[in-house]
């Protein structure tokens, strides 16, 4: 580590490699809600983030997990789930008067036919406005999972085995692979259907009342302090101290013998 008077140690969340905050600041001044794209080895995540001087309030959030009240089978943690996260967290911003925000994908970077643009690419379809390019947007074939299901249906033709092995997953949910395409459409279907009938806005509505009760009833509740549970303690045995042995001291007995005196007869 340096140790000139010029070295400044860095924020904890830059040394872990969390934050990014030069690419933080510059995304804050330009004033404008944040589309927060993350993603994880099993999900993915897309919010709306407005900063403000007290915190970032997050106005739409949209999970991968949230695609299965729609009728998702398929994982989500792929391309196509991806975008379908992307587009539904657009069509929430579409219900909360959100119109546009600006990228924000934290110390990752946007590549072509990629988690990270597919969701860019799913939300701006919902009718979000955000600077892009379409050249990094992944292929109709890829975000609506055909390629997927071709391959699934070419591997199960080669090895079953490996097709098994490789879709182990599907098997717990009784989906195939091959219907991916399928499933797809349907979540489309199903999410245009709940934005244009009106509902969307009261069910988001009703989930932030939640939230902000479930927070305040954290805040408010009484911190238990830490039961300490203390030893049990055994009375200590009194031990009386031995009493000594009277010692009697003998006089010592001379073991020296008289000398016998021998009479002589005259």
């Amino acid at each position: 580590m340096a140790k000139g008077a010029s070295y400044h140690v860095q924020f904890r969340r830059r040394r872990e490699g969390k934050t990014n905050f030069h690419r933080r600041k510059r995304l804050l001044r330009s004033r404008k809600n944040r589309l927060v794209v993350r993603r994880s080895n099993k999900h993915e995540r897309v919010s709306i983030i407005q900063a403000k001087v007290i915190g970032d309030e997050t106005l739409v959030d949209a999970s991968s997990q949230h695609l299965k009240k729609y009728g998702w089978k398929g994982a989500t943690g792929n391309v196509p789930s991806a975008y379908l996260t992307g587009y539904l967290a657009g069509k929430y911003a579409k219900a909360v008067g959100v119109k546009d925000a600006i990228l924000d994908i934290g110390i990752n970077t946007c590549r072509k036919d990629t988690r990270i643009s597919a969701m860019l690419a799913g939300a701006i379809h919902a009718g979000l406005k955000v600077p892009h390019d379409k050249a990094i947007f992944p292929s109709e074939d890829r975000y609506t999972g055909k390629t997927i299901a071709d391959y699934a249906v070419a591997l199960k033709k080669k090895s079953a085995a490996k097709y098994d092995k490789q879709f182990s997953g599907y098997k717990k949910t009784t989906a195939k692979p091959e219907s991916l395409p399928t499933y797809f459409k349907a979540v489309i279907k199903a999410i245009d259907a709940e934005s244009a009938s009106g509902t969307m806005k009261t069910k988001l509505g009703s989930r932030n009342k939640k939230n902000k009760a479930s927070k305040i009833k954290a805040k408010t509740a009484p911190k238990k302090k830490p039961t300490t549970t203390k030893p049990k303690t055994t009375p200590k045995k009194t031990t009386t101290p031995a009493k000594k042995p009277a010692t009697t001291t003998k006089k010592p007995t001379s073991t020296t013998k008289k000398p016998t005196s021998t009479k002589t007869k005259k």
